[in-house]
């Protein structure tokens, strides 16, 4: 009985998802075996059959990765003609991470959800990640990363999008198939005929197909959205617009939060245009110079009208208009502390604008504030100039409850609240240098100064015994500080035997001689820091009937093997023979 009892616990045990190869021959079937947990990891190599996911899906605790490599010869999916590169249909708690996407010039999306005909779908709980899309450019209506279906709790980070139709387009045309509480950050999308992203407004969402409730938030935070000046074939965009939420039901009260992001160059349109509930703060908005538009422009939008508006600590260079709400907003506004170089630096449609503590001049005295004001790439920077760019603590009451209300631009505290702009300092600019790449740090990526460097496990003080004669191993990891991590402990406090791995921080081998050993590991970072922790080992002489080692030695079968299996010959055939003994005596 009790052999049958194990067995029954080690079934009902949960099993590691598996760790797949692929290669461009054989992808296809084995991604159609996916199962929860499992990661599917693909060579690096030309796939000429796109990817397409279909009817796949992880659960919340068990996402399933299918992942390119994360460095040398990429994964690369090619366009095919009539079909998008990579198609996703009815899936959930997918991670698609590290492929490079190439459509060809054809007339193909890179990725997209999918819309549907007649039987309703959604694409929701997604991350895209390190992902390049190239190639999507062969009009203005083929997209980099599009959705045709209800979609949420979608992450679309570190991604570049270059040369597209539209970078992103998240939602439907007509207002149906929403794109819901989405975080959008950390991409670059350079170079595209029309938007860099566009999300649309939002009907009443439908109802019956699992949609979240309440209120949310989608966040577009620390991306690159540049443009250029080639022409636009169906018309100009902003290089960010985004739209109003459903008027009742679920997500009336959602908000787009806009900050940490750079947006560059718009020759005939805004680099923000917003309708909805907006906050909209610590981005850096540069070269806007049509007359028409503004660096952040704020209106009413295919029917939808402007609920709740927070503008704040902003900097915007070389717009014709620097910041512009056209309709007074339903619910409150507010513009204050924001750093605005232009002609017209802030205005409304209206009587009553709400804005306090801003700083404003010309672009022609830009200098006198800030490092290098200038349109070009690679030679701006408007971090403020020694004492300039302060004044009077601002009043932050109002935005509490927006996401790194107290974090600049590169990620570091805004403290008392007395800077103007997106920058919270003054002198040199100790993060990241404004150009056409990738965002490295900001609000919600961590501040532009390390958290301390630490020795995070093991704790301090006794660590698992070792014996004399049985292998012997423990991982020391660090936290904080800036990686890459060296390791030391002197080599005379270690008992005879065991040898630290320097670069991995492994402490193993086998000890010789029994004893009580102290000793300190200390880290070391790429940045010249250390810290130092204290540890004790004892080393016993086994006993007879021990033959485990030290320092948390395991089975190992298999990744997802189900290894109780080959527990069943043996209690098949110890039951029997138990119970015939029994019987003879």
């Amino acid at each position: 009985m009790k052999y049958l009892i194990l067995l029954i616990a080690l079934a009902a045990a949960p099993l590691t998802g598996a760790t797949i190869s692929a290669t461009p021959s054989d992808y296809q079937t084995k991604l159609a075996a996916l199962n929860p947990g499992d990661t599917l990891q693909l060579a690096g190599g030309t796939y000429a059959n796109r990817l397409v996911i279909n009817g796949l899906h992880g659960n919340s605790g068990a996402w399933i990765t299918i992942e390119g490599p994360a460095s040398g010869t990429p994964a690369t999916f090619n366009g095919v003609s009539g079909n998008n590169t990579v198609s996703l249909k009815d899936c959930s708690y997918i991670e698609i991470k590290n492929l490079t996407i190439d459509c060809l010039n054809l007339a193909v999306d890179g990725i997209k959800a999918e819309g549907y005909s007649t039987t309703p779908h959604t694409v929701h709980d997604m991350l895209i990640e390190n992902c390049k899309i190239l190639n999507a450019g062969a009009n203005q209506q083929i997209v980099g990363i599009n959705t045709k279906c209800p979609c949420w709790n979608w992450t679309i980070r570190g991604c570049e999008i270059i040369g597209a139709g539209t970078g992103m387009y998240l939602g439907n045309s007509n207002g149906d198939e929403p794109f819901i509480r989405g975080v959008i950050e950390g991409n670059r999308v350079y170079d595209p005929e029309g938007y860099c992203i566009e999300i649309k407004h939002q009907n009443n969402w439908p109802t019956g197909l699992g949609l979240p409730t309440g209120t949310g938030k989608t966040i577009l935070r620390n991306n690159v959205f540049i443009k250029t000046n080639r022409a636009s074939g169906s018309g100009d965009r902003p290089n960010l617009l985004v739209s109003g939420f459903p008027d009742s039901g679920d997500g009336t009260n959602d908000m787009y939060e806009i900050y940490g992001n750079f947006i560059c160059h718009n020759p005939r349109e805004s680099l923000i245009q917003a309708c909805g509930r907006l906050s909209i703060h610590d981005n850096i908005l540069v070269d806007a110079p049509d007359s028409n538009f503004a660096g952040i422009y704020i209106k009413n939008h295919q029917g939808k009208t402007l609920k709740l508006v927070h503008v704040y600590n902003n900097t915007v260079y070389s717009a014709a208009r620097g910041i512009r709400i056209v309709e007074q907003p339903s619910v409150a506004h507010s513009v204050q502390g924001n750093l605005v170089f232009s002609a017209n630096p802030i205005s409304s449609g209206f009587g009553g604008l709400n804005q306090t503590n801003n700083i404003t001049d010309s672009v022609a005295n830009a200098g006198t504030y800030v490092t290098s004001p200038s349109t070009t790439l690679g030679s701006m920077d408007f971090y403020p100039k020694t004492g300039q760019c302060t004044g009077a603590a601002l009043t932050m009451t109002a935005y509490t409850g927006d996401s790194h209300y107290d974090l600049d631009f590169n990620g570091d505290s805004k403290a008392s609240f007395t800077y103007r702009g997106a920058y919270a300092g003054t002198g040199t600019n100790p993060g990241w240098a404004l150009g056409n790449g990738l965002k490295t740090g900001g609000p919600g990526a961590g501040p532009t100064t390390p958290p301390a460097l630490t020795i995070s496990s093991p704790a301090g003080g006794s660590l698992p015994n070792a014996f004399t004669g049985i292998s012997y191993s423990i991982t020391f990891t660090a936290a904080g500080g800036t990686a890459p991590y060296t390791w030391s402990i002197p080599a005379i406090d270690l008992p005879p035997g065991l040898a630290l791995n320097t670069s991995s921080g492994v402490l193993s081998g086998v000890p010789t001689t029994t004893g009580i050993y102290s000793f300190t590991a200390t880290v070391t970072d790429s940045a010249a820091g250390a810290v130092g922790q204290a540890y004790t080992i004892e080393v016993k002489t086994p006993d007879p009937g021990n033959k485990g080692g030290g320092g948390g030695g395991s089975c190992n079968i298999g990744a997802g093997a189900a290894w109780w299996l080959l527990l069943l010959p043996l209690l098949i055939w110890r039951s029997p023979r138990r119970k015939l003994g029994a019987l003879r005596g």
